[in-house]
């Protein structure tokens, strides 16, 4: 067996192990995929470093350092989030439940609806098929964090 991880899919393992972990809602890459075409779509916030978020991630996410501290967060985003819902994603879900927990009750006192986390984050989304990208648009490139957890993602065949 050359799997270090013999699940048929271990990013689903890590899913369950973040959502026992951290008590913060989330909602999947489907559920997102329908906020995104509303007219008032979710404030999107991406938690990874910038390396990452340069390579690729969720059209219209807001990058957010994963060491930003509550009172950064609140003094750029706050006065957009009253009457939003925001949610948050990084590789797999682990970093944005940790920012959601330093961020969550400013969240609400500033009048947000609600703040999620998505579901096995960009790696689900990719995985699912839906479109990440970068600064010249849409790309098949994806930033595996580093190689063990990059076993979670299913790459795509380069579109020509």
């Amino acid at each position: 067996m050359n799997n270090l991880f013999p699940f048929a899919d271990p990013l689903a393992l890590t899913e369950t192990m973040i959502e026992r972990s951290w008590p913060w809602p989330s909602v999947t890459v489907d559920e997102l995929a329908g906020m995104l075409e509303q007219q008032e779509s979710p404030l999107l916030f991406d938690v990874r470093e910038r390396e990452e978020f340069d390579v690729s991630r969720i059209r219209d996410a807001r990058h957010l350092e994963p060491s930003s501290t509550a009172r950064e967060f609140m003094e750029r985003h706050g006065g957009n989030l009253r009457e939003r819902h925001a949610v948050f994603y990084c590789s797999v879900g682990q970093r944005s439940s940790e920012f959601i927990d330093r961020v969550h009750r400013l969240c609400q006192e500033a009048g947000s609806l609600s703040c999620s986390n998505l579901k096995g984050g960009i790696f689900r989304w990719y995985n699912t098929g839906y479109p990440v990208v970068n600064t010249g648009g849409v790309t098949d490139d994806i930033h595996e964090y580093n190689a063990l957890w990059g076993i979670m993602v299913r790459k795509r065949e380069a579109s020509r």
